[in-house]
């Protein structure tokens, strides 16, 4: 056999060789790789899904649905709300915005600057209106109860009357609140000083 062919056939060989010795070196990596239980890690996709009826929702209205599904503790509380905004879309109207007392207190910071806490907390002070409607009812030309008064009225009586309330007094300020601020106010100033039985209640400002 020629020297040139004898060459060829080692350099083959020895090539086969390293060929199945690297095979070897893999399959044996695999295997040790499957019993540490190694593998490539597994992402965790988030789960997103579409607000019900958010293409007729404001943008602070989306971002209430948001914060509500992230405060819900359980899934059946996440089904119930989202259940909540379905039977809204379904019915052409957002559900209302739901008043944060924590946001509300920074956003009513701004109502101090006209009046204390005053206004919340006193009793009705007419006293004129009722000592001319005690001698009216003394003299029997009257049974009425006493008029309200017509300025400062005291203390709110009912949450409507409170929602009233901070209606009027929106339109006094420049920027006036958006709907959300606007139950943020409403939910801080029931939370704090009224305690009124909670109600599903729109703002009387326009949504958009």
């Amino acid at each position: 056999m020629a020297p040139g062919n004898e060459w060829v056939r080692y350099g083959r060989r020895a090539f086969e060789f390293f060929i199945l010795v690297a095979g070897a070196a893999v399959m044996i990596a695999a295997a040790s790789d499957v019993a540490r239980g190694a593998g490539p890690p597994v992402t965790q996709s988030t789960e997103r899904e579409v607000i019900p009826g958010a293409d007729r929702m404001t943008s602070a209205e989306r971002d209430a649905y948001r914060r509500r599904m992230e405060k819900a503790a359980t899934p059946a509380e996440k089904a119930r709300i989202r259940d909540e905004y379905v039977k809204a879309a379904e019915k052409g109207a957002a559900p209302p915005l739901v008043g944060d007392p924590v946001r509300g207190a920074q956003v009513h910071g701004a109502c101090f600057s006209c009046h204390g806490i005053e206004r919340y907390v006193a009793p009705v002070t007419h006293a004129a209106a009722s000592f001319f409607d005690s001698v009216l009812r003394a003299s029997g030309l009257s049974d009425l109860p006493p008029a309200e008064p017509v300025t400062f009225k005291g203390r709110i009586k009912s949450l409507a009357a409170l929602r009233d309330a901070v209606a009027r007094r929106n339109d006094y300020l420049n920027p006036k609140l958006t709907p959300q601020e606007f139950e943020d106010v409403v939910a801080y100033l029931n939370a704090t000083y009224y305690k009124f039985p909670q109600q599903t209640a729109r703002a009387p400002e326009s949504r958009k």
